[in-house]
């Protein structure tokens, strides 16, 4: 189990230039965490957030040399650090909002994961389930996996937790390999498209807004998911913790680093800290605004 997070320091959002009138508050507790805000959904698509970690130097990731060889938990730090507790605690909240998108090569490289505000081992969250159904959400967020082939292990936990409804967003070489691996004997939904074509992957979130009614999704990678859909004009914008580790970009191959928010003309929208001397910097990009 992890580390409690009852008495670790919450994030102070020191900077914040929401201008439009919030339309979503996420209940968290004002003692330790700045409430969050977030604007109406689009009226045809999801509102959609990346939620994404970097080192110092802007790495999230690189080819693994095995399964110790985890960029995202190198990355973060010490399990212990309260700015890790304060990021896994920002991640918990964010994935109540609505649902949670992660691509194939995350659940590849994962095989534990559950994108739940309250994963297997972690303390309840039963505030956040409550904020969830209290909305005629359903318990836990469905989870939308992107896959252009298919290769997806269909023995992960994503796709047999109780309660947890996997939508895989697919091409139809991509839905003839699910059915081959026995995606049917499984709650899957598939939504096929000619992806990854943009025009096809904006008809995607379409389609999640208007046949499952999807309104804000935490996307939370990898950076090749998060590209795509900032090609397509449908990411919003991205929660991004920035870490004191330096990442030596000599010491792995196929290093892949966060947008270049500045160049990308993304705006600084909020900024935070646990503490003034905290190295940790918690920050929300914006692409686009309502």
């Amino acid at each position: 189990m992890h580390s409690s997070e009852h008495d670790a320091p919450g994030i102070e959002w020191r900077l914040s230039r929401e201008e439009v009138v919030p339309f979503l508050r996420v209940p968290v507790d004002d003692r330790r965490t700045t409430p969050i805000e977030f604007p109406p959904p689009w009226p045809d698509r999801p509102w959609t957030f990346g939620v994404m970690v970097a080192s110092s130097n802007g790495v999230v990731a690189w080819r693994r040399r095995g399964a110790r060889d985890d960029p995202v938990r190198t990355i973060l730090g010490g399990e212990d650090r309260p700015e890790r507790i304060a990021d896994r605690r920002l991640m918990r909240l964010l994935r109540s909002v609505g649902d949670v998108a992660i691509g194939a090569e995350t659940v590849r490289e994962e095989p534990k994961l559950v994108p739940t505000p309250q994963e297997p081992g972690d303390e309840p969250a039963p505030e956040l389930y409550r904020f969830r159904t209290s909305r005629g959400l359903s318990y836990h967020p469905r989870t939308i996996l992107y896959s252009l082939y298919g290769r997806l292990p269909i023995a992960h936990p994503v796709f047999h937790t109780p309660g947890l409804q996997p939508i895989v967003v697919t091409t139809h070489a991509g839905a003839r390999e699910l059915a081959a691996r026995g995606v049917s004997a499984t709650p899957a939904k598939l939504l096929v498209e000619a992806l990854p074509d943009p025009a096809a992957l904006a008809r995607v979130h379409r389609r999640l807004h208007a046949e499952l009614g999807v309104r804000y999704l935490a996307c939370e990678g990898g950076q090749t998911v998060l590209h795509a859909l900032h090609d397509a004009r449908l990411l919003d914008e991205v929660f991004l913790t920035v870490t004191d580790v330096v990442i030596d970009d000599s010491a792995h191959e196929d290093l892949v680093k966060i947008f270049d928010f500045e160049r990308e003309r993304a705006e600084l929208v909020a900024e935070g800290r646990i503490a003034p001397d905290s190295r940790y910097t918690f920050q929300r990009w914006r692409f686009r605004s309502r």
